[in-house]
């Protein structure tokens, strides 16, 4: 799951300014007051994870969920486990 995130965080630094950029390391704040991301980067990256999470594992992840699941969604790290599980829980 950490390549997609990766991925996904890459893809949203392009289009950020350089003072936004995100680093790539587990407490990284992506939610919340201590996230430097605006809520349209967080849509942006979002849409990023949907689409490659679709292309390298045929893994849905809806906008619905992300909004039902935000408090899981604070950091990459959780982020991470978040999507490990999902996707653990969808392939029994």
């Amino acid at each position: 799951m950490r390549d997609i995130i990766t991925k996904s965080i890459k893809e949203l630094n392009n289009l950020l300014p350089k003072n936004k950029k995100i680093f790539i390391k587990d407490s990284t704040p992506l939610i919340g007051s201590n996230s430097k991301l605006e809520s349209i980067d967080i849509v942006n990256l979002f849409v990023n994870l949907e689409k490659n999470l679709k292309n390298k594992y045929n893994f849905n992840l809806t906008f619905d969920e992300i909004i039902q699941n935000s408090d899981k969604l604070k950091t990459i790290k959780s982020l991470e486990n978040f999507l490990t599980n999902k996707h653990k829980n969808e392939k029994k």
